[in-house]
């Protein structure tokens, strides 16, 4: 019987475990990528072509979907003012007071794991005169648009690269 009670507490404490680590993985994403959103909504009360340069890691089998919602990435712009995080099967979505898109401003920008050196510019789209914050970073560092896969081990080759020419929390407005 005791066995049994003993066993059964294990269990449980390795599920509460899995559960609390899980838990603190999003937390500890949802705080990288605020660096991004709080960034882009400061940008947008400037109006357009403000510029901020900054980088994000991203951790493994983790997404991240900039102006758009899980599922729906081909419903840009109508959901621009979202991002979401996708993690181990888990999906959290967020609103922000920012328009997001990719580069070119025809669809959003999906970050995979790794290490992004990112420059979020704000521009108006001519036909609506809405403001966007454009997500762009060079293609070797993992971002994407709605229309691609995201490689997961793009972050890994940036990494070396990176790791030299940027430091921890590197941040510079322009």
């Amino acid at each position: 019987m005791g066995a049994l009670l003993f066993a059964a507490l294990l269990v449980l404490s390795s599920i509460f475990l899995s559960g609390f680590l899980e838990d603190e993985k999003e937390r500890e994403v949802a705080a990288e990528v605020s660096k991004l959103t709080v960034a882009a909504e400061q940008l947008s009360l400037r109006g357009a072509g403000s510029e901020v340069t900054l980088e994000l890691r991203i951790p493994e089998d983790v997404k991240v979907g900039f102006g758009a919602l899980p599922g729906r990435e081909g419903e840009w712009p109508a959901d621009a003012h979202n991002y979401y995080l996708s993690m181990g099967g888990r999906e959290s979505f967020h609103a922000s007071s920012a328009s997001f898109s990719g580069p070119a401003m025809k669809g959003p920008a999906i970050l995979g794991s790794g290490r992004h050196r990112l420059v979020l510019e704000t521009a108006i789209e001519p036909e609506t005169g809405r403001l966007f914050v454009l997500v762009s970073g060079s293609e070797s560092e993992g971002l994407q648009g709605a229309d691609e896969e995201v490689d997961e081990e793009v972050g890994e080759e940036v990494d070396e690269e990176v790791d030299e020419e940027v430091d921890e929390e590197a941040v510079g407005w322009v």
